[in-house]
């Protein structure tokens, strides 16, 4: 065996080992949350493993997925057409993988930043607000109006909480996203 094919070797060794290790174990109810994630831009395309299309005919609409986190995917769907002075719509929604579902109890929320140009009527959202919250999916409709043209990035903190059969998980995941005003 050559230096280069034993370093090959251990290099595939080492690959598995990390793959194939301990799976996550979920969170206590009491645990503290899981630290948080930024999450990518969801109008520009990603690395592979970590965005895939959520809607085949198109490239807005994409599941954003934690590196390495099989609880939950995050969707982000930008409005189509944000034009200066109209109102537009941004749909942000945390979706459980497997066995997971959004825990009803915990108190649910969506807190955006506005980026220069941008006005939101209401940037911290409740769980009254959403625009759809079940057991398998917590959906919030930001409404927008753009006073300037340009890319815009927002960013914010979604909480939110899955649970399974034996425990649950409260998740902060970072929101950080942008969006393309004519």
């Amino acid at each position: 065996m050559t230096i280069r094919s034993s370093r090959y070797a251990l290099l595939v060794l080492g690959l598995a080992a990390a793959c194939g290790g301990d799976p996550k174990k979920p969170a206590t109810p009491d645990a503290k949350s899981p630290e948080a994630k930024p999450v990518a831009e969801a109008a520009k395309p990603a690395e592979p493993a970590k965005t895939a299309d959520a809607a085949p005919a198109g490239d807005k609409v994409k599941i954003v997925d934690g590196p390495g986190d099989d609880r939950f995917a995050l969707r982000i769907t930008p409005p189509a057409d944000a034009a200066v002075g109209r109102e537009g719509v941004i749909t942000v929604a945390a979706v459980p993988q497997g066995p997971w579902h959004i825990n009803l109890d915990f108190p649910t929320k969506l807190a955006l930043s506005a980026p220069d140009g941008v006005t939101l009527p209401k940037a911290d959202l409740a769980k009254a607000d959403a625009a759809k919250l079940d057991e398998k999916s917590a959906e919030f409709a930001v409404k927008f109006t753009p006073t300037s043209a340009g890319d815009k990035a927002f960013t914010g903190e979604f909480k939110f909480a899955v649970c399974q059969d034996e425990a649950c998980s409260p998740v902060t995941q970072k929101v950080d996203f942008k969006v393309a005003v004519k």
